[in-house]
């Protein structure tokens, strides 16, 4: 479809007057924090700072002429940003960015990794706390540090990098392009939201307002023949329905899913002037679009779980909806999981469920991929990918072509791919769309003559499948702690041994930190998200359990750690059989018992129940 877009290098950028402060001196004193704007040189930007009050929690901005800083009673820090602030125990907090890095450009604009974060409280002390809330204080601490060490934040100070390209194109007025970054930003893909709440509602502080990503930003640059380009790949990461593998599936009940990733793979040509030629092919992967859970019991694959008094065609039907709202045309389903086993149950429902609902301009696509794919044998995604052909191009893809208007065009509909966890199949399978898409992409900008694709190029191919492996890594270690499976297959186009032997490893530290950690990673992430907000004087009394509690639980354990010490103490000291076979049978005797019982001995979420 041809459209008179023109595209140009200041489209995504945000006016002067509203781009964020790049740098910040942050003065630290015992009764006030200041902040005050400067460039990356140091140089003053603002006649105005910041100053937040640590004894009334107040938060204004004042001219530096009449409000001088106390420079010398202050420890002064340069910082990259503020994320926000937050509601702890002993009071408010500020959180800010104290390193970053360049992750690479995007139309002409630095995009920024964050690398260390830090944690300022407005209370200079925790001596009016309890001992208990002084504990309390210091967990929800660490739980902010947990989801802010996680891999995979991004902003910039100039550009909005939580909308596509296409959206842009499509949806934003002239007015829309004079908005703050803040007030510009995508709610579904900006991390830090809820952290800025306070700073928003101070007058004029939008400059001040960072929004963060989180998900995977990459880039690299190729040059074939004269053309030069960048190839760029962008996953931003849905906040609704966010959390961990086990304790985030399916859908809630306004339709949002979990594990939703939205991947804009973008071809930049870099020729001089302020317009650029740019396309972009939009993806999505999220969980299976029904109610159904999936929760760890310490099992290998724990088994999925459909209630029979669920409405699950509503809870189709509205995901469908909620993604129409978002990306034009016609979507299609590509569901990965076996036709088999356990995972039949929740994947022959979404077939039920689909051809009940029977949606204008949605298709349903299976695909069981470790039936077609057993044995190593990969080239049979190959049968995927001519089930797929004919619509990738139908929808084809966004592009914006400054010199050659007739060339515009827009992408006329979507692939939402989902396997169980909508990582490693996933992964393989969008590259596996994304490279099709790319090869229509370069050859519609004459990059590429001929009848050549991206796969008879060496070095394109090379690059584009570690672009994609990377991306297929760091939106698995968000979601499930680890580096993607299979990985070896996207990053070399085959699978080895080696990557066998790696996903072996991969899957066992999943299976660890599913059960035993990934509760506190989903509180985690719902503190941060102000899905729980901490209320000094009502802490929650589950959150103070343990499995070594005096129950049960704990005697389990006890036991089962004593019986292992005892075999081991019998056959190396006492060398007595019968006492060995005892202990033995003791040992198996509280292992049957935990692991009958599994679900009450893993590491479960205890600040909000889904």
């Amino acid at each position: 479809v041809s459209l008179p877009i023109v595209y140009s290098q200041h489209a995504m950028s945000a006016p002067a007057e509203t781009a964020v402060y790049e740098r910040y001196n942050l003065y630290v004193s015992p009764d006030k924090l200041f902040l005050e704007p400067c460039d990356r040189f140091g140089g003053v930007k603002s006649q105005l700072h910041l100053q937040i009050d640590r004894h009334s929690n107040s938060i204004g901005l004042f001219e530096t002429a009449g409000n001088h800083i106390p420079v010398a009673d202050c420890d002064i820090f340069l910082i990259y940003g503020i994320i926000g602030t937050i509601q702890l125990v002993s009071g408010q907090a500020l959180i800010v960015i104290k390193n970053a890095e360049v992750a690479g450009q995007l139309n002409g604009h630095d995009i920024w990794r964050v690398l260390s974060t830090e944690i300022i409280p407005f209370k200079k002390t925790t001596l009016h706390l309890t001992q208990k809330q002084t504990w309390f204080n210091r967990q929800f601490t660490e739980m902010v540090q947990t989801v802010l060490g996680t891999p995979g934040f991004y902003f910039s100070y100039t550009a909005d990098i939580t909308h596509s390209f296409q959206w842009m194109a499509e949806n934003a007025s002239p007015q829309f392009y004079q908005r703050s970054l803040i007030d510009r930003a995508e709610e579904r893909f900006t991390w830090n939201g809820y952290c800025l709440q306070r700073l928003r509602g101070v007058p004029n502080a939008h400059q001040y307002c960072l929004p963060l990503m989180h998900g995977f930003f990459g880039s690299v640059t190729q040059q074939i023949g004269s053309n030069r380009f960048k190839l760029i790949l962008i996953s931003r990461r849905s906040i609704q329905r966010a959390g961990v593998r086990f304790y985030k599936r399916g859908v809630n009940t306004e339709g949002h899913c979990a594990n939703f990733v939205e991947t804009e793979q973008i071809v930049e040509m870099l020729r001089e002037g302020p317009q650029k030629t740019v396309t972009a092919f939009l993806q999505t992967r999220g969980s299976i679009p029904l109610f159904w859970s999936q929760k760890p019991n310490l099992r290998w694959q724990p088994c999925p779980m459909l209630r029979p008094t669920d409405d699950q065609l509503q809870a189709y039907v509205r995901h469908f909806k909620s993604q129409a709202e978002h990306y034009r045309g016609k979507q299609v389903i590509v569901n990965l999981v076996n036709s088999k086993g356990r995972e039949r149950r929740v994947g022959g429902e979404l077939e039920r469920i689909s051809l009940q609902a029977n949606l204008p301009g949605v298709r349903y696509n299976p695909f069981d991929f470790h039936k077609e794919c057993h044995a190593m044998n990969w080239d049979r995604i190959s049968v995927l990918k001519g089930q797929l052909r004919p619509e990738i191009t139908e929808f084809g893809f966004f592009a914006s072509c400054p010199d050659q208007p007739g060339q515009n065009r827009m992408q006329q509909g979507i692939y939402r791919t989902n396997c169980m966890d909508c990582l490693d199949r996933t992964n393989v399978v969008q590259s596996m769309i994304a490279r099709e898409s790319l090869t229509d992409q370069l050859m519609a900008l004459g990059v590429l003559t001929g009848g050549r694709r991206v796969e008879d190029l060496e070095e394109l191919e090379r690059v584009f499948k570690f672009l994609w492996a990377d991306n297929g890594d760091e939106c698995s270690r968000q979601y499930a702690g680890t580096g993607a499976l299979k990985a070896d297959f996207t990053r070399l186009g085959k699978r080895t041994y080696a990557g066998a032997l790696n996903d072996g490893v991969n899957a066992i530290t999943r299976y660890f930190k599913n059960n035993f950690n990934d509760g506190h990673r989903q509180d985690s992430i719902d503190l941060f998200l102000g899905n729980f907000r901490v209320e000094p004087d009502h802490l929650p009394s589950t959150f103070e359990t343990t499995l070594l509690a005096l129950d049960y639980h704990g005697v389990a354990i006890v036991a089962a750690a004593f019986a292992v010490a005892m075999v081991v103490l019998c056959l190396l000291v006492s060398e007595n059989l019968s006492a060995t076979l005892f202990w033995l049978v003791v040992v198996m005797f509280c292992l049957a018992f935990i692991f009958l019982n599994g679900e009450e001995f893993v590491n479960t979420p205890k600040l909000k129940q889904d």
